[in-house]
């Protein structure tokens, strides 16, 4: 039992009269009534989640209809409220700001934008955090959407390099299996 759930059920009990509180019977139908209030509360609570994408669960595949994205439930939570996310910030003029807003809100992490002007291309780098993403395809999906065609587009990713790997001890390094390893941020 909850400390809300015994909140109610105390408020409840404290409305009736004082004779009424010996009764069994009585006692039983106030908690009867505080579990419908208290489930009330609770499907309320989660019907409002629905209105925010921070918060969406079941009610993401109407924030990604509204927005134009397929559905596709095999994906992370985070992942599809992060593209739905980036789809509601509307465009404007494409900026290195406005890319490197979009790329930090895909990613979850602060990324790096550059023009290569004689390449043709944008280069988004993730630099706050290592290795590829599971979403990668999605940002670069997301990303074709906002740049335009005519650019390409460079993902670029960081590794531990053996640099880092000198600043570790023998007992640090044995810690680690190969694939923490090479995404680990000191």
């Amino acid at each position: 039992m909850q400390a809300n759930e015994r909140d109610i059920r105390q408020d409840m009990r404290d409305y009736l009269p004082g004779y009424y509180r010996d009764s069994r019977v009585v006692s039983n139908l106030i908690d009867r009534e505080a579990d419908e209030i208290i489930a009330l509360n609770a499907a309320v609570a989660d019907t409002l989640a629905q209105f925010f994408v921070d918060t969406a669960t079941w009610g993401l595949a109407r924030w990604e209809a509204i927005c134009g994205i397929k559905t596709d439930e095999s994906k992370p939570l985070d992942v599809r409220r992060a593209i739905v996310k980036s789809r509601l910030q509307g465009f404007g003029t494409v900026t290195v700001e406005v890319v490197r807003e979009l790329a930090d809100t895909l990613y979850g992490a602060s990324t790096e934008v550059s023009e290569d002007f004689a390449g043709a291309r944008v280069v988004v780098k993730l630099v706050g955090k290592r290795g590829v993403p599971i979403n990668a395809e999605d940002v670069q999906k997301e990303l074709r959407e906002l740049i335009p065609a005519h650019l390409d587009i460079a993902l670029e990713f960081s590794w531990f390099v053996w640099d880092e790997f000198d600043a570790l001890t023998w007992d640090e390094a044995d810690s680690f299996a190969w694939d923490e390893l090479e995404v680990y941020m000191p």
